[in-house]
């Protein structure tokens, strides 16, 4: 019998809402709960051996077995973006110390859902791929396989707003106050503001030679900025763009991928990674600050929190997740 393990890819990951939880989802409907505090022993870099795997992790089955392709964590809710479907799953059914009593995996237990309607003459369901939840307003933004940025109304799963403009799938969004920024497969960058249906500009990173690689495609992975920053990779190379000029600042030649999936702006030090054998802290100059070998192929989620640890934990084409308590090195592995 083929172990089905080998063959996982972990398309999310989030915390929970204390932070003692690591949730993750993969392309087989598994959603495992890790403990953190367990595996980081409040601060000791060393794993108790004593520990069972059940005392480490345990697992639910999403309805259907449908991919869970993005994942947000609410107050009371975690939130699940899978095939045509968002669902969101109270906390409490979740994060329970009895689950580790039981090795056998769970249904996942539903409280609510928002169903993505499918395309007009068509019988394709629609992958939700990225999500970002504003708690002020208590608004979803959902960034779909049907070239869509939907923005709901959690208080009664209501669309609120469309943003349609890309021609092909999104890959990636981001939010900063009052803009949201959308990274697709149709090789543009879509900068919106959340009270108006139209977007105020675009950037195809593709349009200047030096980021361009046609052998890998124009599609952009990934997008983050601040408010004087845009960062973004994908078929096209990382690069690092002024929002003001609309122009690209450094082209990170130094990165050595077949594709950027994951880029992040923190504390002033940019991190990306993606079809690489490595996550790369980079400079705002094409200097790599530091590297670190993971252990799947690609990644294709990176979190991070600063409490009650601070932890960051890579995932991706593999079952095992790279956890790092500071990114100059690989604290551990999860799911080995």
């Amino acid at each position: 019998m083929v172990d089905i393990k080998y063959y996982t890819t972990i398309l999310s990951q989030t915390f929970s809402p204390c932070g003692n939880y690591l949730i993750t989802g993969n392309n087989y409907g598994i959603l495992t709960v890790y403990n953190l505090k367990n595996e980081l022993q409040s601060g000791n870099d060393f794993k108790d051996q004593n520990l069972s795997a059940g005392d480490r992790s345990y697992e639910f089955e999403m309805i259907r077995k449908m991919q869970i392709n993005s994942m947000e964590s609410g107050e009371k809710f975690l939130i699940v973006g899978g095939v045509g479907l968002i669902v969101g799953v109270d906390w409490d059914t979740i994060i329970d110390n009895n689950f580790g009593e039981n090795s056998k995996v769970e249904p996942l237990s539903i409280s609510w859902s928002i169903n993505i309607p499918s395309p007009k003459d068509s019988m394709l369901t629609i992958d939700v791929n990225c999500l970002i939840l504003n708690k002020e307003d208590n608004v979803l933004y959902a960034g779909c396989g049907d070239n869509t940025v939907y923005a709901f109304n959690l208080e009664c799963g209501d669309v609120v707003q469309k943003f349609e403009g890309h021609s092909d799938f999104i890959h990636s969004i981001d939010k900063l106050d009052d803009t949201i920024v959308s990274a697709s497969e149709d090789g543009s960058v879509l900068f919106w503001d959340v009270r108006s249906k139209d977007y105020s500009s675009k950037i195809i990173p593709s349009s200047n030679p030096e980021i361009k690689r046609p052998n890998l495609g124009n599609w952009v992975g990934s997008v983050t900025i601040t408010k004087d920053w845009m960062l973004c990779g994908g078929g096209t190379k990382l690069s690092l763009w002024n929002r003001s000029m609309a122009a690209p600042m450094t082209v990170y030649n130094c990165v050595e991928d077949s594709g950027i999936h994951v880029t992040k702006l923190m504390d002033e030090t940019l991190y990306a990674g993606g079809c690489s054998k490595y996550f790369y802290q980079l400079s705002f100059t094409d200097e790599i600050l530091c590297k670190i070998e993971t252990s799947p192929v690609t990644v294709f989620s990176c979190v991070n929190q600063e409490n009650p640890f601070k932890v960051t934990c890579l995932a991706g084409s593999s079952y095992k997740i790279d956890i790092c308590t500071n990114l100059n090195y690989k604290m551990t592995t999860l799911g080995i």
